[in-house]
């Protein structure tokens, strides 16, 4: 969120006119920032986990990488949720990152998870809640090496192959997905238009929803899960 904040104002200073996608700026130069809402997607995976958990429990959270604007958002989106309208659950852990790879969120992950395990074979928290691919591919990795996976509740974010087996399984409960292709399009949209001396909006939400075992077949969720990239690439 800061890293890029000199290149998009020289950028700027030249006369050309920058559109951000996906991930925030700690910047106010660019023309419009085109992205999922990831605060409000936060928030759904919180209220989704908490649901499923009947409103009480213990749970942990994988975080993924400072300074990463996205991600960061939808963590306190999640913390936040949980505090104002689930008081009996007790957040363990929200103080560890995955980083930056899956291999080093496995790491993070194991070392989370070890602490917690009871001589019984299984956890002393209830549910987990990771804010991106890499994170809940990660720990949903850990859990199956550990024999854990479908023990404890656990929603993700974003999916993948593995993901989308996982949710059918019922290892995952839930999953919340961004809407990428809807992403790229409004993006290339906005700056045409933006060319063309239209007005656009300075931030636009492409929205997010949330799949789970139930309703993962239904035609809207599936093309988010399994979106058909062949359509779009003409192959």
């Amino acid at each position: 969120d800061a890293a890029l904040r000199v290149p998009v104002k020289n950028a700027v200073n030249y006369g050309i006119p920058v559109v951000i996608i996906d991930s925030g700026l700690k910047s106010e130069d660019y023309t419009s920032f085109v992205a999922t809402d990831n605060y409000i997607g936060g928030r759904k995976g919180g209220r989704r986990l908490a649901e499923i958990l009947g409103g009480k429990g213990k749970v942990i959270m994988l975080r993924y990488q400072e300074g990463s604007a996205s991600t960061m958002k939808r963590e306190q989106g999640f913390l936040d949720v949980l505090q104002e309208d689930y008081p009996e659950i007790e957040v363990v852990s929200a103080n560890q990152y995955g980083g930056a790879t899956t291999e080093s969120a496995y790491i993070a992950s194991e070392n989370l998870l070890s602490p917690l395990r009871k001589p019984d074979g299984g956890l002393t928290v209830d549910g987990i809640f990771c804010p991106n691919e890499s994170t809940a591919f990660a720990m949903l990795r850990a859990l199956e090496d550990s024999g854990l996976a479908g023990k404890v509740k656990y929603v993700g974010f974003d999916s993948s192959d593995r993901l989308v087996l996982a949710l059918r399984k019922g290892y995952i409960q839930g999953l919340v997905l961004q809407d990428p292709i809807n992403m790229g399009y409004l993006g290339v949209k906005t700056i045409v238009a933006h060319l063309r001396g239209e007005k656009v909006e300075k931030q636009i939400d492409t929205g997010s929803s949330m799949a789970t075992t139930e309703n993962m077949d239904d035609p809207k969720i599936k093309n988010l899960l399994e979106p058909d990239f062949k359509k779009w690439l003409n192959e």
